[in-house]
C-alpha cells in the first residue's frame, strides 16, 4: 500500500461506553474555607486529587490504563517540580463499573480523603450517578469518560473534555453534506443515550442546513443485539450513499459484517467511540473503508511531540504495558486539570480554580485540541477530524487521517 497506514489509537474512548458527574452552585462550598484560605486537599506542598474508575471486573481493561495514564502525567509533573512548587497526589477508587458504588466512592473521596478535585472519572453509569452529589458539594470535577451531553449542561464545577454526542452528530451531518456530498443518509443507532443523542445532533444540523430530506431512514438496535440481518436489510432498502453507525464496538462490527454478507454497499461513518483498532480485530476487511470521527491526534506519529511525550512517559512508569487510547484518556484528564492549576490567581480555592478553568480559550497546547470554557460553556473539545480505515490483512491495518481538525460551525 502506497500510503502509510497508521496504527491509530485515537478514538479515545469507547470509555464512552462508560461515564460521568454534575457541577456547581454559588456561594461557599463544603470543603472550601473562607476567602483567603486554600480549599481541602491542599496541604503544604501537596495537592490531593481523586478519581473513580472500574479497576476490577470486565471493564478493568479500560479503567486500569485510564488511571495509569493519569498517574504517568502526574508523576512527570511532580518530577519537574510540581505546579507552583506543589506535588499532585492521586487517590484511586474502584467502582467495579457500578453506579451505586461510584457514588459511595465519590462520598469517600470528598468527605473522608478530603481531595481537592475529582479528575478523570471513568464509566458513564457511575459518572452520571454522581452528578447531584458533586454538584451540591461544588468540588471541581474535570474530565469524565463519556460523551453524554448532560455533563455539558451542568456547568458550575463541571468541566467535561470529550466531545459530547450531540456536538459530534452535528459535525458528522456537516461533514456528510459538505465533504461526502451525501444525498441519502441512513442512521443505525444504539437505542440508548449514546445513539439517541448522536441522532439528535445529526437531525438538528441537517435541519439547520435545510437538508432534512437527506435523512431517509433511522434504524434503532438494542445494545445486546448480535443479529443485525433485519436491520441491514431495512437499511439497504433505502439505498443510502452514507450510513452512520452510532454505537459501541461489537455492534458496529456486527453491522459491518452483516452488510458484507448481504452485499450492502454504502459509505459507513462511525462515532469516535469506535475509532480504535478493535474494529479491525472484530470485523476485519468488512471495516475497510469505514470513516470514523476522532478527536485525539495519532499517538503513534513520531513527528507529534505531544504524542511522543505521552508514549515515552507512559512506558517509563509502566514498562510492562502498551500505551493505548485509554491511557491517553487518563493523560488528557490529568493534563487539562493541571492546566487549570497553572492558571489559578490567588489562593487555591475551588472558586479560584473554577475561574481559572473558565479562562481556557481554544486550548490546544496539550493532546486534546480546541477546548473553551466560559461561565456558560462546557462543551469540552469542539474540534474533531475524520479518518478512514485501511485493512490489508490481519497484520496490516490502521487508520489514515483524511481531514484536518474542523468544527461543526
Amino acid at each position: 500500500m502506497k500510503k502509510k497506514i497508521s496504527m491509530l489509537l485515537a478514538g479515545i474512548l469507547s470509555v464512552s461506553l462508560l461515564a460521568g458527574c454534575q457541577g456547581g452552585s454559588n456561594g461557599e462550598k463544603e470543603g472550601e474555607k473562607s476567602k483567603g484560605e486554600v480549599a481541602q486537599g491542599v496541604e503544604g506542598d501537596t495537592i490531593k486529587v481523586g478519581t473513580i474508575a472500574p479497576t476490577s471486573g470486565g471493564v478493568a481493561v479500560v479503567g486500569i490504563p485510564v488511571t495509569h495514564g493519569m498517574e504517568a502525567y502526574f508523576k512527570m509533573i511532580n518530577e519537574e517540580g510540581g505546579v507552583n512548587g506543589k506535588k499532585i497526589e492521586l487517590v484511586v477508587k474502584d467502582d467495579g463499573f457500578k453506579p451505586d458504588v461510584a457514588l459511595q466512592k465519590a462520598e469517600e473521596l470528598v468527605e473522608k480523603d478530603k481531595v481537592f478535585a475529582i479528575v478523570g472519572q471513568t464509566g458513564t453509569p457511575g459518572a452520571l450517578s454522581c452528578i447531584d452529589y458533586l454538584s451540591e458539594k461544588g468540588i471541581p470535577a474535570v474530565y469524565q469518560g463519556t460523551g453524554a451531553s448532560k455533563l455539558s449542561q451542568v456547568k458550575g464545577n463541571y468541566f467535561p473534555v470529550q466531545p459530547n454526542y450531540i456536538f459530534e452528530g452535528s459535525l458528522m451531518a456537516k461533514y456528510m453534506i459538505d465533504d461526502l456530498k451525501a444525498n441519502k443518509i441512513a442512521v443505525i443507532y444504539e437505542n440508548n443515550d449514546i445513539g439517541k443523542e448522536g441522532l439528535e445532533g445529526i437531525k438538528g444540523k441537517l435541519k439547520k442546513m435545510g437538508k432534512e430530506s437527506a435523512l431517509v431512514t433511522e434504524v434503532p438496535y438494542n445494545p445486546a443485539d448480535v443479529d443485525f440481518s433485519a436491520h441491514v436489510q431495512k437499511l439497504s432498502e433505502n439505498t443510502p450513499d452514507v450510513t452512520v453507525i452510532y454505537g459501541n464496538a461489537k455492534p458496529a462490527a456486527g453491522i459491518a459484517n452483516e452488510a458484507k454478507k448481504q452485499g450492502f454497499k454504502t459509505q459507513f461513518l462511525a462515532s469516535y467511540i469506535v475509532a480504535d483498532i478493535t474494529l479491525f480485530q472484530l470485523a476485519k476487511d468488512a471495516w475497510d473503508g469505514a470513516i470514523t470521527a476522532a478527536w485525539v491526534p495519532d499517538i503513534t506519529d513520531p513527528n507529534n511531540a505531544e504524542a511522543k511525550k505521552f508514549n515515552d512517559t507512559f512506558k517509563k512508569y509502566f514498562p510492562d504495558e502498551t500505551p493505548n487510547a485509554y491511557g491517553v484518556a487518563g493523560w488528557v484528564a490529568a493534563q487539562v486539570f493541571t492546566e487549570g492549576l497553572k492558571r489559578v490567581k490567588g489562593d487555591l480555592t475551588w472558586e479560584n480554580y473554577i475561574k481559572s478553568m473558565e479562562s481556557l480559550k481554544d486550548y490546544s497546547e496539550g493532546i486534546a485540541k480546541g477546548i473553551t470554557y466560559t461561565e456558560d460553556r462546557r462543551n469540552g473539545v469542539e474540534k474533531m477530524y475524520f479518518m478512514k480505515a485501511k485493512y490489508v490483512d490481519d497484520k496490516n491495518f490502521g487508520y489514515e487521517k483524511i481531514t484536518d481538525f474542523i468544527s461543526a460551525e
